[in-house]
């Protein structure tokens, strides 16, 4: 007897819970990607993603295979969703297979990326006489300034 069961049966409460469960326990680039999943409220209640991407063994054990969830991306599987709703899961795929390496980046980098991420999305305004990032960018614990 099989423990995998098909994926596409889940709905959108269990495949939310079953991926925050595994997601808590992963990389934060994966515990991201699944968040950003949930909060966006589209893909975790599409039987075709949840085809092509989610992996579901009894009991209530969920992960994304995110190549697989690549694959079926590049290969247009999601097409018939708006192009917002493919941003979004593209950025997910991008987070989750850490594309970006974000998980290397030290505070200071990510800050930078996140900083980056906010202004390209419009939530900040640039300071326009700042030569610094709009954040600061936390230091680590005993960090004496340089002078200017």
């Amino acid at each position: 007897m099989s423990n995998v069961i098909d994926s596409a049966e889940l709905t959108p409460l269990q495949a939310r819970r079953r991926l925050r469960a595994w997601s808590a326990d992963m990389d934060a680039h994966v515990h991201a990607a699944v968040e950003l999943l949930i909060a966006h409220e589209t893909w975790l209640g599409r039987r075709d993603f949840l085809a092509a991407a989610v992996r579901v063994r009894q009991p209530a054990v969920a992960w994304i295979n995110w190549r697989d969830a690549r694959e079926a991306f590049d290969a247009g599987r999601f097409d018939q969703s708006s192009s917002t709703e493919r941003a979004v899961l593209d950025l997910a795929i991008a987070l989750g297979e850490d594309r970006y390496r974000l998980s290397a980046m030290g505070h200071g980098n990510g800050a930078l990326v996140a900083t980056s991420l906010a202004l390209a999305a419009g939530l900040v305004t640039p300071a326009p006489t700042r030569t610094r990032p709009v954040f600061d960018i936390p230091q680590p614990r005993g960090h004496v300034p340089e002078e200017p």
